[in-house]
Formats: C-alpha cells, sequence, structure tokens
C-alpha cells in the first residue's frame, strides 16, 4: 500500500513505533518525512488515531514479541497499520492477527513513497541514511530477503544530499545502513562503496560516520579501497563484519559464500590499518547441521578474533526458508550453546576493555542514559557512559578519562 495514499488525504495523528535493525530504524524516518509533508502529526500513542508498527520478522523471538504487540494493540481498539518486514514476508500472519482488511506497507512501498528530495525525520543528533534495499546474498536461513528482495542501491547524489540535509538540521552521527553495505554499487553503479564514502565525507558539516553492516563475501572485494576511504577522520573506526559461525562446513550449508579463513584475513587487515578500531560480528549458534566440532569452531574464531562486539543469535527457523525444512536442534541444546558463547565472548571484551582503564579518549555525545547523564562514542564507536549531564552534538569537545570497564561499555568522566 503507498504510504502517501493510505489515510486518503485526511490529516491523522500518527505513532510509529520499530522493531528490528537499523535498516528498520531509517525505514520509519523515511516514513515520518512521508506522513509529515503529506499533512499528518506525529504523536505518542495515547493521542493517535493511528499506529504504525514497523516490524521485524528475522528471529521467531522477534517475530513473537510483534505478535503480542499487535494483539495488545488491537485490544485496545486502535487502528493499526502494520509496516516492515512481516507484512512483506508473512502476510497471512499479519491478516490472522488483525483481520483481513489489515492495511499492510513493505519496504518496497516505503522505499517507493519516499523520494529523496524529502527530509528524513530523526530525532537528537542521529541520522539514520539507508544506502539500498535489499542484498545479493542467497543465505539458507534468511527470511528478509523475502521481505526486501533483490539490491536496489540508491542514487549517490540523493544519499550525499540526505546527509547534507541531515547536517543542517542538527545531526552529528551519521548511520549509512543496509541488508550490505559492502554490497552498495553492485546492482547498478561504477561508484561502489568507497568512493560513496568519499563523496559523503566530502559534505560539510561537523559530523562522524557509522558505516552499517559489511558481509564477509562482499568487503573483500573491495577491502583495500574500503580501508583507504575508512582513513577519513569523519568515519568512525567501526566495522561490523558478520562471520555467523567459524566452521566452513556451517558456512557452506548457511550460503555464506565465504570461508572462516576469509573472514581472519578481513580482520587482519583492518587491525594492521588501524589499530585501535572495532571490529563488531555476528554468531549463530545451533544451526541445524551445527555439530559439537562445528560450534567448538566458532568458540575458537571467537577465542582468536577477539572481536570488541558480537551478537549471538539462537537459531531459529523462519518460514519458506531453506534452513526451515532441515531438522531443528533441541532447543535446550541451542540454549546451552549459546550460554557457554556468551560467557566467553563477556570474558574477552570484558580484559579488552580493562586495557582501556585510565585512558583518555575524545568522544561525540550521541544520546541520554537511560539512568541519567549521557552516551558518548570514541572514535572507534565505543559505548562510553558519562554520568553527568551534557548538551548532544557535543563533537570531540570532550575528552574523557576511562574510570570503569565493564563487558559492553565503558564509564568515563570529563577531564577536558
Amino acid at each position: 500500500m503507498n504510504l502517501n495514499t493510505l489515510f486518503q488525504g485526511t490529516a491523522k495523528r500518527v505513532h510509529l513505533e520499530t522493531f528490528g535493525c537499523t535498516a528498520n530504524v531509517g525505514d520509519e524516518m523515511k516514513m515520518r518525512a512521508i506522513l509529515r509533508n503529506a499533512g499528518h502529526e506525529i504523536v505518542e500513542e495515547s493521542e493517535a488515531d493511528v499506529v504504525i508498527v514497523n516490524t521485524c520478522t528475522v528471529a521467531k523471538r522477534t517475530e513473537l514479541n510483534v505478535i503480542k504487540r499487535l494483539k495488545e494493540l488491537k485490544e485496545k481498539g486502535k487502528e493499526v497499520v502494520v509496516a516492515g518486514c512481516m507484512p512483506a514476508a508473512q502476510p497471512d500472519l499479519v491478516k490472522s492477527i488483525l483481520g483481513e482488511e489489515v492495511a499492510m506497507v513493505t519496504p518496497m512501498d516505503i522505499c517507493n513513497g519516499y523520494r529523496g528530495e524529502q527530509k528524513l525525520d530523526f530525532d537528537g543528533v542521529v541520522g539514520i541514511i539507508p544506502i539500498a534495499m535489499g542484498c545479493v546474498g542467497k543465505c539458507s536461513y534468511c527470511i528478509v530477503k523475502r521481505a526486501r528482495g533483490e539490491l536496489r542501491s540508491y542514487e549517490p547524489e540523493k544519499i550525499c544530499e540526505a546527509v547534507k540535509s541531515a547536517v543542517e538540521r542538527g545531526a552529528r552521527e551519521i548511520r549509512i545502513t543496509s541488508q550490505d553495505c559492502s554490497a552498495y554499487g553492485w546492482d547498478s553503479f561504477d561508484i561502489k562503496l568507497p568512493e560513496l564514502l568519499e563523496m559523503v565525507t566530502s559534505v560539510e558539516g561537523d559530523f562522524r560516520i557509522r558505516v552499517g553492516m559489511l558481509n564477509p563475501f562482499t568487503v573483500i572485494h573491495i577491502l583495500d579501497e574500503l580501508l583507504e576511504a575508512f582513513d577519513s577522520e569523519k568515519i568512525f573506526k567501526f566495522f561490523h563484519v558478520p562471520v555467523q559461525s567459524g566452521s566452513d562446513k556451517v558456512l557452506g550449508d548457511m550460503r555464506r559464500n565465504y570461508k572462516a579463513a576469509d573472514f581472519v584475513e578481513i580482520v587482519k587487515s583492518i587491525r594492521k590499518r588501524f589499530e585501535y578500531s572495532t571490529i563488531c560480528t555476528d554468531f549463530i549458534v545451533g544451526f541445524p547441521t551445527e555439530t559439537d566440532a562445528d560450534f567448538f569452531s566458532s568458540l575458537n574464531l571467537l577465542e582468536e578474533i577477539k572481536p570488541e562486539k558480537v551478537n549471538i543469535t539462537r537459531f531459529s527457523p523462519r518460514p519458506g526458508t531453506e534452513a526451515s525444512k532441515l531438522k531443528d536442534l533441541l532447543e535446550r541444546e541451542k540454549k546451552r550453546r549459546s550460554r557457554i558463547f556468551s560467557a566467553v565472548y563477556h570474558t574477552l571484551a570484558f580484559a579488552k576493555n580493562r586495557e582501556l582503564e585510565g585512558k583518555e579518549l575524545p568522544v561525540l555525545v550521541t544520546g541520554k542514559g537511560k539512568k541519567g547523564g549521557v552516551i558518548a562514542r570514541d572514535t572507534s564507536y565505543r559505548t562510553i557512559v558519562i554520568k553527568k549531564e551534557l548538551p548532544l552534538g557535543a563533537t570531540y569537545t570532550y575528552t574523557v578519562r576511562v574510570k570503569e570497564a565493564k563487558s559492553t561499555y565503558l564509564v568515563g568522566e570529563v577531564v577536558a
């Protein structure tokens, strides 16, 4: 359904809420821009005529959370529009909850409804700018491909216009996002991600860029050029490269198109160029064909690489995917492996963060803390909690001393 014509010209008070990844949050910002441009008002849920739920269905747990929320809104008697990946990949599931007449908006509808000249809507000092829709992968477990389709890169000039507009309106952190940023331009442009980043960093203003997910089988083709582009002081030295498994056999079953050694080579190249950087990666634990030996291959890879940040997901079969036809492991076994993996990661991450205690780091203040104070990011995008009220968007104005290390963040105090 076209978001521009969703409410048939009647001005509405609309509340939006989003589940899932940064790309989904970027889609929410697009929707906000489209709705405001059409004369609608963005409000809190209590004041809303309509609630738009921007959904994610990447894993069973997320799907269940979305279903619970949709049922809550139905019980409240709210008019609900369901957007995002669930209506694209599982429309019948949405209809089973909210009825056959439920309004649904897919990611492609959002993409088609948004024209680059419109301003992205955002709160605070963080702007999220999608650079593409879809991907070039064929992962056997992934339902997102059904929702977002093949790669469709956005025009580089429009991306730069969006960055310029966001910076002019106060954005100090720009998150470049897509399902696979390192595949940018593979479908249509001579310009690939390194050239795009050079264009974006040439935009005037005081801001920093966080680049989103870089899949190993696409990033390896542009790695040297990408590292050159990352040399800009405007880019956080943050590399999200999801490996998913340390077993070549499992990676083959996942249809990931690379080997564990390729991932290791990528990480070594990054760290050789940028000694102080953040390696973020993802692991899926308990894939149907994962044996104990395969699991320990992943554990060994984790201990070898010692990434600064790890997202750990227990495998859950997604409807319509190739992997959903395989015999699933027992849930208790997946939980056991996940607990072991998580414990090792937190031990490694805590040890690495302890090495930073006493260090002084320049930071960008990006958000409010949940319990007061603010959240800041250093040059490698590490999370630093400062227990003091500071203005958002202060770009490297502050230097903090790391007082205390946790496994997933640092605690700092302002020294200058």
